[in-house]
């Protein structure tokens, strides 16, 4: 096999917008073409990421997965478009390594799977589809340290298996803004100069545990009246989000923001990065924050542990309203202290997290696969 001829196929859900997708359609958009040739497929839906892809040349299909437990339609057709194109490695991401497995042992086609979190508590099918694919699966990847440790001792994946490639951020395209910037910018939203922003980028999801963030806000802005919040973001708890802010009387000083795709002009508007999920792997957001050259507060639960650092940012017990208030307020009331971990926060970025060593690794084990 010549090395330019290694295709690897990427396997997702969807390719909208969201921190899984954005790594995916970054290792797509570097990959070395000098050897691998990427090829995409979603089971369920395609989404912003597919479209810019499709369009930027990249081959991909749309499966339209069933509703049900397993889709052997799906199978079948999943399995052709791999002999179709003569994959060489099929890349699954979190939800698709059943099918992904089956189909490399039926194709003998090389599997290597993501996973970029867990939801918790786990489901019980979760963990028995991703062991039963394990075993058909040549590299299950964690995101994060914390999550590949989870992966051995909950699902049983055998340690052999397991690789742990630590997310990557793009620090060219995350970056700071002078303060300048940051009020033109504001200013195309209505925020003003004398705002104190803090911000957040995710999907409405209980996982992401939105409810405490916004609880939290009326006890924050009684100790720091500029104080504000904005969630960007869509998702199915829209509505009960939209409810909780009115039923808080905290319409001035929390807004909803609809998902966007120039994140890299959302995250400089912020003050202060939050993040109070009940679980992470390796928080794409949270390295774009940094990136910006964002103090971060997040809750010290999976990844966001190895991220955030002390120079960088502070964490916090999950669901200690003292500890994410008392901290926040800090951190506004006090811009030096805020300015100089920001400034850490983006050193931390670029020397710790370069989406490079992240692509590296993963052409790396491309490579040891296709070979074997």
């Amino acid at each position: 096999m010549q090395s330019a001829s290694i295709k690897i196929l990427y396997v997702a859900l969807d390719m909208d917008l969201g921190g899984l997708q954005r790594i995916v359609s970054l290792l797509i958009e570097g990959l070395d073409r000098c050897r691998f040739e990427p090829v995409l497929c979603c089971f369920d839906r395609g989404g912003v990421f597919y479209d810019t892809l499709r369009a930027g040349g990249i081959r991909g299909c749309i499966l339209h997965r069933r509703p049900g437990p397993f889709d052997a339609v799906l199978l079948r057709n999943f399995i052709r478009y791999v002999r179709e194109n003569r994959i060489d490695v099929i890349h699954s991401q979190n939800a698709c390594a059943l099918y992904a497995g089956l189909a490399g042992l039926l194709t003998g086609v090389p599997v290597i799977h993501t996973d970029h979190g867990r939801l918790v508590p786990d489901k019980r099918s979760a963990i028995w589809e991703d062991w039963l694919a394990s075993h058909c699966i040549r590299a299950f990847v964690g995101v994060s340290e914390e999550l590949t440790a989870y992966l051995n001792s909950h699902l049983g994946i055998a340690a052999k298996k397991l690789k742990t490639i630590i997310n990557g951020v793009d620090t060219d395209r995350f970056m700071p803004v002078t303060r300048e910037q940051k009020n033109a910018l504001r200013a195309k939203n209505g925020l003003t100069s004398d705002d104190l922003l803090l911000g957040t980028v995710c999907r409405f999801d209980p996982i992401k545990n939105l409810p405490f963030m916004i609880s939290s806000m009326p006890e924050i802005v009684k100790r720091v009246p500029q104080a504000k919040l904005v969630i960007v973001g869509e998702g199915p708890s829209r509505q009960n989000l939209e409810e909780m802010i009115q039923a808080f009387d905290m319409t001035r000083h929390i807004a909803i923001w609809p998902r966007r795709e120039d994140i890299e002009q959302v995250m400089p508007q912020f003050d202060v990065y939050v993040c109070t999920s009940l679980s992470e792997g390796t928080s794409m957001t949270i390295l774009e924050a940094m990136a910006c050259g964002l103090p971060v507060v997040a809750s010290a639960v999976g990844g966001n542990c190895s991220i955030v650092d002390s120079a960088s940012g502070i964490l916090c017990p999950l669901n200690d309203s003292d500890a994410y208030i008392s901290n926040i307020v800090r951190l506004l009331l006090d811009p030096v202290w805020a300015t100089s971990m920001g400034a850490q926060s983006r050193s931390r970025a670029e020397k710790v997290y370069p989406l490079s060593r992240t692509a590296r690794q993963y052409q790396a084990l491309y490579a040891r696969c296709a070979e074997t």
